[in-house]
């Protein structure tokens, strides 16, 4: 079994290299606790160390695994042919390849049984049920502390702690864990993108702009109804109901400006504010 790899690479997030390589060294640790673990082998191959077989075997595009027989015939000098059916990756449709479908390839080709793939995990660990008793303990102990803890009742924390979760979860927080997207990137000219225009795409940062820009909004929105009425002058509520109303009406006309311009619907204001 051969395993085309390269070190340029490696930095390619979309091709995820170091998972695939993880996913054929399990592949390849099932086939040694298997019957004929000395009738096959695992080979990786790397670019930089193989520039001349690549070019035999007229790679075309990385990652690639296949398999190559003992019956296989290969000529000084000449261009090897790699069979179709020999590689294993056009028939897996998840990726990186997991290693049950790269053994399951393995054993099609060769024939020959393979032991059972054992990802490694702590909870297979001799010491996790004690450590996981002794988390239960030290767990309830501190909730126990913390719960008849006079901080537990401060009302302020209770309200900072709900803005917090409105702006994570206006700001896409979970989506940029999810789906791996960057906050910010590095253009041509070497400096730092925040914020990319248009319908183009959309960075991490730009979520918590705009999170930011809802919670701006509420707020003054918050200090119009509850703030503003309780200053006892009129001049100065006045004052400062004019601000805040200012504020929100300027907050609200670059959120809706901004989602037209990411979305290209071309929406309007009650009062016209935008075209």
């Amino acid at each position: 079994m051969f395993f085309l790899n390269a070190h340029y690479m490696v930095k390619n997030a979309d091709m995820n290299l170091p998972k695939l390589r993880q996913e054929y060294a399990l592949a390849a640790q099932a086939f040694r606790r298997g019957p004929h673990a000395q009738q096959v082998f695992f080979i990786e191959l790397v670019y930089e160390r193989s520039k001349d077989v690549f070019q035999r075997l007229g790679v075309q595009q990385l990652p690639m695994v296949f398999h190559w027989g003992p019956d296989a015939v290969v000529r000084e000098g000449r261009s090897i042919k790699i069979p179709k059916s020999s590689e294993c990756g056009p028939s897996i449709k998840a990726y990186p390849w997991p290693a049950e479908e790269l053994l399951r390839c393995a054993t099609g080709n060769t024939g020959l049984a393979a032991g059972e793939v054992d990802r490694p995990s702590m909870l297979k660990h001799p010491l996790f049920p004690l450590a996981l008793l002794a988390f239960i303990v030290v767990g309830g102990y501190a909730a126990w502390v913390v719960y008849n803890s006079p901080i537990v009742k401060i009302t302020p924390l209770w309200a900072l702690g709900a803005l917090a979760v409105y702006w994570f979860a206006t700001s896409g927080g979970m989506y940029n864990i999810i789906r791996g997207m960057p906050l910010y990137y590095r253009g041509q000219n070497g400096k730092l993108v925040w914020w990319m225009e248009g319908r183009s795409g959309q960075l991490g940062a730009e979520g918590f702009i705009m999170g930011s820009s809802y919670l701006f909004f509420s707020g003054t929105l918050a200090g119009l109804s509850y703030v503003a009425p309780r200053i006892r002058s009129s001049s100065a509520r006045g004052v400062a109901s004019l601000v805040l109303v200012l504020l929100a009406a300027f907050t609200a006309m670059r959120i809706l400006s901004t989602y037209s311009n990411k979305s290209g619907i071309n929406m309007r204001t009650f009062f016209s504010f935008y075209h």
